[in-house]
């Protein structure tokens, strides 16, 4: 960091302390590296500063503070994002991570998830109730950052993206205005909030669609690297007569050996037990894997199971496969609908 940038940097953060504890605005320091972190490590950004916040109304003096200084913006919630976009490299970025709640309303199966709340938090949130939500695949993705990019997950199938299960946001626009989106409130805010992307404004906390599902069934099927066209091409054959209920998502991972592998990751979200386990054999067909293995899960086991296979903060050795827009989508195939 130049002697300037480093001088403006100070500036800022004594000016950000002024109204924002001096423990939730870092600049290095046990803190710092932890604000940094996100589960690409192959990206090695430094913020000027991290600000830690616990509220709206911090998150509010953040962004106009970063705007007075004309100091680049960042926001970090699960810290997901395949290329490092939570992280402004050397600029400001607002740390969600504290703000994790989430409120369960069973009777109008309406969850409201704060900023910095991930898939996992939700998940487990739910769960008591006999819930769930259209989530992410790992458990370590912001469901902010998830929804405003689209929300492909597990359930896709079933319960259709994210996005699709979005009922409002409380959200802080870039003129420091803290407003809640919906069907009726800034309807066009709200249409571009729904996979749109993260430049609309700091979401600060989002109300979300739940539903009542069967434990599904799920699990991992992996198949030799030189059997990946065949299998992906008896995949696709497969996908026109698949139920909506049977959404398998799939990529290349290391194998047993290190070598890398073609993965399924099926999951099976019906009512009709008999008709999953028909659907989940018909996988059988594409071919002899290296490992197979399906069972009964709740959500937070499925989405515990992807984190231990693909650990937040360790360098990615896997690549999603490229799709084909008919059925297959970003790494998930499915004979999608919205839901009703």
């Amino acid at each position: 960091m130049t002697p300037l940038r480093h001088h403006r940097i100070s500036r800022l953060a004594d000016t950000l302390r002024r109204d924002i504890s001096a423990g939730r605005v870092v600049t290095a320091g046990p803190a710092y590296d932890a604000g940094r972190r996100i589960w690409n490590d192959a990206v090695n950004c430094r913020p000027g500063l991290i600000v830690r916040c616990t509220n709206p109304s911090e998150v509010r003096t953040a962004v106009l503070t970063a705007q007075e200084f004309e100091i680049p913006l960042s926001v970090r919630g699960g810290g997901h994002d395949w290329a490092g976009r939570a992280l402004s490299d050397g600029g400001l970025t607002i740390d969600l991570s504290e703000m994790r709640q989430v409120t369960v309303d069973p009777v109008a199966r309406i969850a409201e998830v704060s900023g910095g709340a991930t898939a996992a938090d939700l998940a487990r949130a739910v769960l008591p109730f006999g819930l769930t939500a259209a989530t992410g695949a790992a458990g370590s993705v912001g469901v902010a950052g998830l929804t405003s990019g689209g929300g492909y997950g597990p359930l896709t199938g079933r319960l259709g993206l994210a996005l699709d299960n979005l009922v409002s946001a409380e959200m802080v626009l870039a003129d420091g205005s803290v407003m809640t989106v919906d069907e009726e409130r800034a309807p066009d805010l709200f249409w571009a909030l729904r996979g749109g992307g993260g430049n609309f404004g700091v979401v600060t906390s989002m109300n979300v669609r739940l539903h009542a599902l069967p434990t599904p069934l799920s699990g991992l099927v992996l198949f030799p690297w030189i059997r990946s066209a065949s299998v992906l091409a008896g995949l696709a054959g497969l996908l026109p007569e698949i139920p909506d209920e049977l959404t398998v998502q799939f990529g290349v991972m290391s194998g047993p050996m290190g070598e890398p592998s073609t993965f399924l990751a099926p999951t099976w979200s019906g009512d009709d037990a008999v008709a999953g386990e028909r659907a989940m054999a018909r996988l059988d067909t594409l071919g002899k894997p290296l490992f197979s293995r399906i069972r009964r899960m709740t959500m937070p086991e499925i989405l515990a199971d992807t984190d231990s296979r693909f650990p937040f903060g360790v360098t990615p050795r896997f690549a999603p496969v490229p799709y084909r827009r008919s059925h297959v989508e970003c790494g998930t195939s499915c004979s999608w609908r919205a839901p009703p």
